[in-house]
């Protein structure tokens, strides 16, 4: 059963599980802070591809790929896949799921279409809509440029607020029950879903699209201190016996790791 706290908050009776999850990004990445934690780092942009946004196509099957596999799953297994990107018609998610044989569902909503997916599946989940789903989000920094800014064949000089948008994808894998003898430990789950809003402090800037998403995040936290009382963005969660237990609900001889 979802109940809903406040405005904007979805609480998830069941707390859908998190069956399998897999990043793969492009070579630029791989070679930063986090590049040992991610499942594959490709050696250049292209993937093999003929067009950047087919190599974008091929990053994203790629981490649905490793998803499925990390959670000893079959694709055809999968009720539903959520998955979206920077580009028209979200032509990169639509290609890496067109042979899937499985119900399809575009997101767009740039930065947060991950969240949106894992959100929106963990609802469709909850109700007994899916019994299994994934939601994946992929983007491309020559894709990116091409779609935003300038082609980069074109040479233009990039402007001093201009992101670099990240080479990468992620597939995440939702289901109502552990996959039995599976890879992954099955110790995540979705016990809530906060939607954001619009929030409009007139950005004129075009090439700084992080400024235009900032404001949202900095009007987030005092609301999920305000409504969400049992908000995991709110309060830390433990672990135990697999099952999260929140710190008001430890007794004094649980182990706080």
């Amino acid at each position: 059963m979802i109940k809903r706290i406040g405005k904007r908050t979805l609480a998830l009776e069941n707390r859908p599980y998190l069956l399998g999850h897999a990043a793969a990004v492009g070579k630029k990445e791989g070679e930063g802070p986090l590049g040992e934690r991610f499942d594959y780092v490709a050696k250049n942009d292209r993937m093999g591809q003929r067009s950047w946004e087919l190599a974008e196509s091929e990053l994203q099957k790629t981490a649905i790929r490793l998803a499925l596999r990390k959670a000893t799953l079959p694709e055809r297994s999968l009720d539903l896949i959520l998955a979206g990107d920077l580009l028209n018609q979200c032509i990169g998610s639509f290609l890496a799921s067109m042979h899937a044989n499985v119900p399809y569902l575009g997101q767009y909503g740039a930065c947060s279409t991950m969240a949106q997916g894992l959100a929106l599946g963990g609802c469709l989940v909850e109700s007994g809509a899916a019994d299994r789903l994934l939601a994946a989000a992929s983007s491309h920094f020559c894709s990116a440029e091409r779609q935003y800014r300038f082609p980069l064949a074109y040479g233009g000089q990039r402007t001093p607020t201009a992101q670099w948008t990240t080479t990468a994808a992620g597939a995440a894998i939702l289901g109502s029950e552990p996959v039995p003898n599976g890879a992954e430990p099955c110790d995540v789950r979705v016990t809530h879903v906060l939607f954001g809003k619009m929030v409009e402090m007139g950005v004129k800037d075009a090439a700084n699209m992080g400024a235009a998403m900032a404001p949202e995040d900095v009007n987030l936290d005092p609301y999920i201190f305000r409504r969400a009382e049992r908000c995991v963005l709110h309060k830390i969660c433990c672990y135990q016996n697999h099952s999260l237990v929140f710190p008001s609900e430890r007794t004094k001889t649980d182990n706080p790791t």
